[in-house]
């Protein structure tokens, strides 16, 4: 039979750690630093930008020395879903799945940097 012996363990579960409470100005200006870095991304690409791209994009930009601990994917995902929330007149997403790092962003006031163009 064996025996083990664990000093200090606590095996009591433990409450999930809480979200971040921002305040209307720190929504505010983090909403208008990721619509300035998204647009200039859009721009300096002079077309759409996969989904994949920009968020490896927004990482470098925010923080170029991270070595990117976050995983991209899910990094990419949560920027679709919060550029598709904020309903922003020009930079925007088109995603015809909900698939992890499926989708370009664009910019809709640019027909240059748009995903799909008809031929009418």
């Amino acid at each position: 039979m064996r025996r083990e012996i664990l000093f200090g363990r606590d095996d009591t579960p433990k409450a999930p750690p809480g979200g971040w409470r921002l305040t209307a100005d720190q929504q505010r200006q983090v909403t208008d630093l990721l619509l300035n870095v998204g647009l200039e991304i859009v721009r300096d690409a002079r077309g759409p930008v996969p989904i994949l791209t920009f968020g490896r994009r927004v990482l470098e930009r925010l923080d170029p020395h991270s070595g990117h601990r976050l995983p991209l994917p899910q990094f990419a995902d949560a920027l679709k879903r919060v550029v598709l929330e904020l309903r922003h007149e020009k930079l925007r997403v088109m995603a015809p799945s909900d698939f992890l790092g499926v989708g370009y962003v664009y910019n809709a006031a640019d027909p240059e940097s748009w995903p799909i163009r008809s031929s009418r």
